[in-house]
């Protein structure tokens, strides 16, 4: 059964809370372009994790449903900018919010996305409710230090593995692991629970983000919803080139074959056929599957790994996904 339809009454929930979330007082000029990128087709990944994680520790997934509802926002938020910074076209195979309506509305829109978070989030059950708001406002703060330093390392020549995961940690990662955090609190889990929930989300984040950079490398267009090798025409630091250039250096002798400098390279299609001739393609797709294997470590001490599990089926699906 296909991922959206095995999970489509709590997809179906998330996107009509979704639109609920914005008031129809709200200036068209505001509301159009929000309701644009909201009604964008997506897998829902953060808010599910919200929803069952509750459900892991005992909860009903529907006390979880304002905490998933602001995670997604929040998520809306930083893809509207990140657009923005990377200058990309297409967005789940839609025109961007920056390309079809301006930077300076899809700026406002993404903005606005944070404020409706919040108006979401105090919906929570009101005994958790100051942690719940706590955690996330952390998030905030982390996942716009991430992308900061994601910027940062455009413009340097040499950047870490262990740097990179500092990154991506911070701003993939981070809110993952919040997504799950916020749903067993919900749920009323207990702090071993929480615990492990949380480093559940941040393991599973890392692995995410690792497959995330090597599918801009080798996934079909068709299936990704957006240009292929856009990260590497921006030149940008990801998992997959940093590990090639790691590979060359402390390889020296394959360094007469292929070049240090991705620039040197014709073509992006010459750097793919790098990719898997050095075996770089296949070592990122090892460290993806080491990360998920963790993250279901984390997972099994609080639920069972087994069909029944919404969690672990969400964790096959992102281990196994060619978009």
């Amino acid at each position: 059964m296909e991922f959206s339809e095995q999970f489509k009454p709590y997809i179906e929930r998330v996107r009509q809370d979704l639109l609920n979330s914005v008031a129809p007082s709200l200036p068209s000029s505001l509301s159009e372009p929000i309701h644009y990128f909201l009604q964008m087709p997506g897998k829902k990944i953060r808010p599910l994790l919200t929803l069952f994680s509750c459900q892991a520790v005992g909860g009903r997934w529907e006390t979880a449903l304002p905490a998933a509802i602001a995670v997604e926002l929040f998520h809306d938020f930083t893809l509207i900018h990140d657009d923005i910074m990377d200058q990309d076209d297409l967005r789940r195979g839609f025109q961007t919010l920056h390309v079809k309506y301006g930077e300076s509305t899809a700026i406002l829109v993404g903005d606005a996305l944070i404020g409706l978070a919040y108006q979401e989030l105090i919906k929570s059950p009101p005994d958790s409710r100051d942690a719940i708001v706590k955690i996330f406002t952390e998030a905030l703060v982390k996942v716009c230090e991430g992308q900061a330093l994601d910027k940062e390392f455009e413009s340097r020549e040499q950047v870490s593995v262990d740097e990179y995961l500092d990154m991506i940690g911070k701003k993939t990662a981070w809110l993952l692991k919040v997504a799950c955090a916020l749903g067993a609190i919900c749920g009323g889990g207990n702090q071993r629970q929480v615990e492990l929930l949380t480093c559940f989300g941040d393991l599973l984040g890392l692995g995410f983000q690792i497959q995330d950079d090597l599918l801009d490398f080798i996934a079909d267009e068709s299936k990704l919803g957006k240009k292929v090798g856009s990260d590497y025409k921006m030149h940008k630091k990801t998992y997959v080139n940093l590990k090639y250039r790691e590979l060359l250096q402390h390889q020296p002798e394959l360094q007469r074959r292929y070049s240090l400098n991705l620039a040197e390279y014709p073509a992006f299609s010459d750097f793919q056929n790098a990719l898997y001739a050095t075996g770089v393609v296949e070592e990122v797709k090892r460290e993806a599957e080491r990360y998920t294997r963790e993250a279901l470590n984390a997972l099994e001490q609080v639920i069972p790994l087994n069909e029944d599990n919404p969690l672990y089926i969400i964790t096959q699906f992102l281990q196994n996904r060619q978009y």
